[in-house]
């Protein structure tokens, strides 16, 4: 074959291609730093100017609580004039002795655990000494292969004090109407027993007063409710075990939804099965469990609950078969004032014997869930630990 071009120009050729995809390959990854460099820096900015301009207090710690950084609204929070006061400092410096431990906490949950969000509401003292509630949600994020976490405070000491008048509210009421709840209840059940007792009263007459009864019996629970809250709140509510038959507190915990005359409830399990708990805690949780089948299963007229002896726990659980609990609904059911209701719907209660029950439950270090299947029913339960595993 005809070499067209010189042996020497073809290598000068090959030499000079090879020289152009070095300096492409070199211009290319120079456009490309230049490139990733920009939207960084473009990045930062954005960054720097939400950071500077957000109405919340905003800083930046590391692992050591130290403040590395912070916005004019957290110098503001805390009644400091510059930046370069807070700067170098530790949140931690910045927090009432008693509420120390909530940082120490976020510090373990960030860095030891490497949980990538926190958020808890804690207290922090402002310059002249005045003590203010905030709402704390921290991140971690990655600069430079150090790990900084990103902070931002905001006061709600205004809805705090809010809350904390209407607990004080309903403490108060709740107190208040205990009292005659109680010789009504007491009042009712007497007229019922006589009743049974005498012949020729009419069967509407009998019909009303067991119904009164009933939501007399419901009306109780509902303050019985409010009070644990308060109780709750205050760090006041108290644990007093004994040992006691389960089977001892079944019938008294459904005695409002037998009054009905609807509800058929079966208890599952060995009638001589001991628990070491607080026989009234524990009483009030069946109530809510119970409550909870009847409230949201209410064409469920058969209502199960059982109890079984594990390894290291006694688990009961009440089980009805209706339509059962969407998934998304699942995870909220044990907060505080929440309600499963469906749209459309309207039922009564207050969103907080779940909650209480919850309470109750963790105090006696056992735990509680719920297990339920759309179309085919939910079962309720908790554990409680046998004596001596506490």
């Amino acid at each position: 074959m005809h070499n067209f071009y010189p042996e020497n120009s073809l290598e000068s050729l090959q030499a000079a291609v090879k020289l152009l995809t070095e300096e492409n390959d070199r211009l290319t990854k120079q456009v490309e730093a230049s490139t990733r460099k920009d939207r960084y820096q473009e990045s930062q900015l954005r960054f720097r100017t939400v950071f500077e301009r957000s109405r919340h207090g905003n800083k930046i710690i590391n692992s050591d609580l130290e403040i590395l950084q912070v916005n004019p609204a957290m110098v503001s929070l805390l009644g400091y004039d510059r930046k370069e006061d807070l700067i170098g400092t530790k949140i931690i410096f910045y927090s009432p002795k008693e509420y120390q431990k909530d940082w120490k906490l976020l510090q373990e949950k960030l860095w030891l655990r490497t949980t990538p969000s926190f958020s808890l509401e804690t207290c922090l003292l402002k310059r002249d000494g005045t003590v203010i509630w905030c709402q704390v949600t921290s991140i971690l994020f990655q600069d430079h292969d150090e790990t900084f976490g990103y902070t931002i405070i905001e006061d709600i000491t205004e809805q705090h004090k809010l809350l904390r008048e209407k607990d004080e509210f309903i403490s108060v009421a709740s107190h208040e109407l205990k009292t005659p709840i109680t010789t009504l209840k007491a009042t009712l059940q007497f007229v019922n027993r006589f009743m049974k007792s005498q012949t020729g009263i009419p069967k509407h007459v009998s019909d009303l007063c067991r119904k009164a009864e009933a939501n007399t019996i419901k009306l109780a629970h509902l303050v019985s409710d409010l009070l644990n809250v308060t109780y709750i709140e205050q760090g006041g509510l108290s644990i007093n075990k004994s040992r006691f038959l389960l089977a001892d507190i079944i019938d008294g915990c459904c005695s409002h939804v037998q009054l009905e005359g609807k509800y058929f409830i079966t208890y599952q399990s060995d009638h001589k099965l001991e628990v070491f708990a607080d026989e009234h805690k524990v009483d009030q949780v069946l109530i809510n469990l119970v409550n909870n089948a009847v409230k949201y299963a209410p064409d469920s007229l058969e209502i199960t609950i059982s109890s079984e002896q594990l390894s290291d726990c006694v688990k009961v659980s009440v089980s009805d078969n209706g339509p059962g609990i969407p998934p998304e609904k699942l995870a909220h059911l044990f907060d505080r004032y929440y309600r499963a209701v469906k749209k459309g719907t309207s039922q009564s209660g207050l969103g907080l014997g779940l909650y209480i029950s919850a309470e109750i439950i963790r105090r006696h270090q056992g735990g509680i869930g719920v297990n339920s299947t759309m179309g085919q029913g939910t079962t309720f339960w908790f554990t409680l630990p046998n004596e001596g595993t506490v």
